[in-house]
């Protein structure tokens, strides 16, 4: 029996990716318009954050062009928030989400979704496979394999190669049952998410990809490490003291 597979494609976007959304969405419905197979794709721009007056109206005229793109918005700003709320709401069997630049190549989203048609609970696109591509500065590589090297790897004691590239799927039956534990709304959502799959022994698997980096990235060094950082020291306090709280509702309770 054939089946067709109904795929969530989520984009997060904020106001400042106002300048990519439109082109980004168009390269993607190129990519997915000749793909045959038991595949139906749903294009989500989920906004999150204030100041997106302008970035909800061009996304409106975008989805009144194409029929299998829509969106949603949140006031709350946060990747997670945005990548959350959306596949929350979501009535697809595959929930997939990308990076708004595409940093990562388009190639490997089809492998990606088939991952988890066979068996995967979870696929990752990783920048560190043998296989995969890796183009970015040296100052931000050495940051992310460090930050894998020391909190992921030795500290949180997760086996895979890459938590942060944009490019993931998973099961909506999964996801559900990660929702309720998943409490950071910022970068950091992905790999406590994957931390969770982990600890629960849930079957991860990882991809590889071919990787640029994009100037228009919004992601703030600093800033975003710290919160890495506090993020893995939360994850392993609750880990030694059984202290996991849980979402409801948007808030966090024990």
């Amino acid at each position: 029996m054939n089946s067709i597979y109904k795929i969530d494609i989520v984009l997060p976007v904020y106001f400042r990716n106002i300048g990519i959304v439109e082109e980004s969405t168009n390269k993607l419905l190129e990519y997915l318009t000749p793909i045959r197979g038991p595949y139906s794709f749903r294009i989500i721009i989920s906004i999150n954050g204030p100041h997106a007056d302008n970035l909800i109206e061009k996304t409106e005229e975008i989805c009144k062009r194409h029929e299998s793109v829509s969106y949603c918005y949140t006031e709350q700003q946060g990747k997670g928030k945005g990548v959350l709320l959306a596949w929350k709401n979501s009535s697809a069997d595959i929930l997939t989400y990308m990076d708004i630049d595409l940093a990562t190549s388009l190639e490997s989203f089809v492998p990606l979704v088939d991952e988890v048609i066979n068996g995967a609970d979870i696929s990752v696109g990783s920048r560190y496979l043998a296989t995969s591509k890796l183009t970015r500065t040296f100052r931000r590589y050495f940051l992310s394999r460090m930050y894998h090297l020391f909190l992921i790897h030795a500290f949180l004691g997760m086996p895979i190669s890459d938590v942060q590239c944009g490019f993931k799927a998973l099961r909506k039956s999964v996801f559900q049952k990660l929702l309720p534990r998943v409490l950071d709304d910022g970068f950091f959502f992905e790999a406590e998410m994957l931390y969770l799959a982990h600890r629960m022994k849930l079957k991860v698997v990882e991809v590889p990809v071919n990787w640029t980096e994009c100037s228009v990235s919004g992601v703030k060094l600093f800033s975003t490490s710290i919160s890495f950082f506090v993020g893995a020291i939360r994850l392993k306090f609750q880990e030694l003291f059984g202290q996991r709280r849980h979402r409801i509702d948007g808030r966090s309770v024990k």
